[in-house]
């Protein structure tokens, strides 16, 4: 998760642009009250000024409890990609990814949504972007995950356990169809996801 998820309480939040929701409802799964959930989320790591924000830089997403979290220069920088700033939709769309599935939810947007976020996921292992994931790349997110329970000769034994399990050519890293294979084999992609609650209160809308 993004770190704590509670709204603020204002008198009222910023309404969701007419174009970005359809856009959004048009290529996620996500509902009009999880949009708009989302959208004052946004609106909020930007400091919750007058007007919402049109973009995000890094730094707006270490506050509170978020900054925290060992993951999230990785989280962020698989959701930025090259980019210095983000818009909403990037930021609804990466977290759409991650959201569970529900009932409404067809098989083959099931499918889609598989594929991304085992490519998201690949990308926040691969630590230099360069296709693969290397002893180096484990070594990197393993540590930032146990540095504080487990010393080295323990994370170079996770990591060393990974690399057996996954490494299914022997070439001492791992690619992207072998991560595939591993998550598929423990259906890990179904327990890595998020849920976006929705948002039934007012807007500058009903006002």
């Amino acid at each position: 998760r993004m770190g704590c998820l509670c709204l603020r309480k204002f008198s009222s939040y910023p309404s969701v642009p007419q174009e970005i929701m359809n856009t959004l409802r048009m290529n996620t799964a996500l509902s009009r009250s999880q949009i708009k959930y989302l959208y004052i989320r946004f609106h909020q790591f930007s400091g919750g000024g007058k007007d919402p924000p049109s973009h995000l830089h890094k730094y707006n997403f270490y506050s509170g409890l978020l900054q925290l979290n060992p993951l999230l220069p990785t989280i962020l920088n698989s959701m930025f990609g090259n980019k210095v700033t983000i818009t909403f939709v990037d930021f609804a769309l990466f977290l759409s990814t991650f959201q569970a599935h529900s009932l409404k939810t067809s098989n083959e947007l099931k499918n889609v949504m598989m594929d991304k976020k085992l490519r998201l996921i690949f990308n926040m292992y691969d630590n230099n972007k360069d296709g693969r994931i290397t002893k180096y790349d484990l070594v990197v997110v393993v540590h930032k995950l146990f540095s504080n329970l487990l010393d080295h000769v323990q994370i170079m034994r996770i990591v060393n356990t990974i690399m057996k399990e996954m490494d299914h050519t022997d070439s001492n890293q791992i690619m992207f169809q072998d991560f595939c294979k591993a998550f598929a084999v423990f259906d890990m992609t179904e327990m890595m996801v998020t849920w976006i609650p929705e948002y039934h209160g007012r807007t500058t809308d009903d006002l």
